[in-house]
């Protein structure tokens, strides 16, 4: 990484590269994955839907998103970060971000996605559930992953 990585709030203005590293992210990471919408439609997704709703926040070097967390109440919908920037703490400091708000947290992932599993259990997030995948639109299996920072021995409320 050149530069010192700066965290802020997206914008509107960050739609089109928040969109393109969803995209680009997983496909180096789950090549497996079943791709079930067109660029045009992740765009419109996350500047119509995931910005006005959720919490936020680009990875900025430089004047370059890096990577991109959104956080809607207790749930990580979304950490993506550009394969360019990968194994480089982007991740961890988006992280770091969502784990300031108080209560337990909660995110999905593909079982099938061992780097980002490994990465929350890194993190201290705990697997409390695993699907057949007949729930997400993909038809992969998944884990919902928690993190309970209040020591009950649960995660999810």
């Amino acid at each position: 990484m050149n530069g010192p990585v700066r965290l802020r709030r997206a914008d509107a203005a960050d739609a089109p590269r928040i969109a393109a590293i969803h995209r680009e992210s997983r496909a180096a990471a789950m090549p497996w994955l079943a791709v079930v919408h067109t660029p045009e439609e992740d765009l419109d997704f996350f500047a119509r839907q995931v910005l006005p709703r959720a919490r936020v926040w680009v990875a900025d070097v430089e004047g370059r998103v890096a990577g991109f967390v959104a956080l809607e109440g207790n749930r990580i919908e979304h950490l993506y970060i550009d394969p360019e920037y990968w194994r480089q703490g982007v991740g961890h400091l988006l992280l770091s971000r969502c784990l300031e708000q108080d209560g337990p947290l909660e995110l999905w992932t593909f079982q099938r996605n061992e780097r980002a599993r490994r990465f929350y259990e890194a993190h201290g997030f705990v697997a409390a559930q695993i699907t057949d995948g007949s729930a997400n639109e993909e038809r992969e299996p998944d884990v919902l992953y928690v993190l309970d920072r209040h020591g009950t021995g649960r995660g999810a409320p």
